[in-house]
């Protein structure tokens, strides 16, 4: 897989996150790896727009930004990602725990992931950032993600 960036929020003990924004420090950006049975294993607000103040509250006439790129070798199934927002949650899975059911398969750690387009996790809490989430009388909020699966 690839994303286009590493910068992450960082998040406390509990993931609650803390303010700060610094590069994840598992993997690049835009440089390939493997998403292995354990590592890495995010579960992270990832940001492609780290100037807040540019973000607009109706992105859907800004153009499309890459959130991620998947492929897997032995099925040839690839997997993109785009939006205008300017952050992603990116979650890979790790506490999934789910039981037999109905004559179905139970599902552990790493039995799926997460990609989720968004604005910077806890903005309305953080001053700089308050003004991408904070929605007046008269204002529009908008926003496109598209997702894009094949077989090659």
């Amino acid at each position: 897989m690839t994303l286009p960036s590493n910068l992450h929020q960082v998040v406390d003990d509990d993931a609650i996150p803390t303010g700060a924004i610094e590069p994840y420090p598992e993997f690049n950006a835009n440089e390939e790896f493997t998403l292995g049975a354990e590592t890495p294993k995010p579960d992270h607000c990832f940001i492609v727009n780290d100037d807040p103040s540019s973000v607009k509250l109706d992105t859907r006439s800004e153009p499309l930004n890459k959130l991620i790129s998947l492929y897997h070798p032995n099925t040839k199934i690839h997997f993109e990602a785009f939006s205008t927002e300017p952050a992603f949650q990116f979650y890979t899975g790790a506490f999934i725990n789910v039981p037999e059911m109905d004559g179905l398969p139970a599902r552990g750690p790493r039995s799926g992931m997460c990609i989720e387009a968004s604005r910077y996790v806890n903005a309305v809490n953080e001053e700089k950032w308050r003004p991408m989430v904070t929605l007046k009388k008269g204002q529009t909020y908008g926003s496109k993600t598209v997702y894009r699966g094949w077989k090659a």
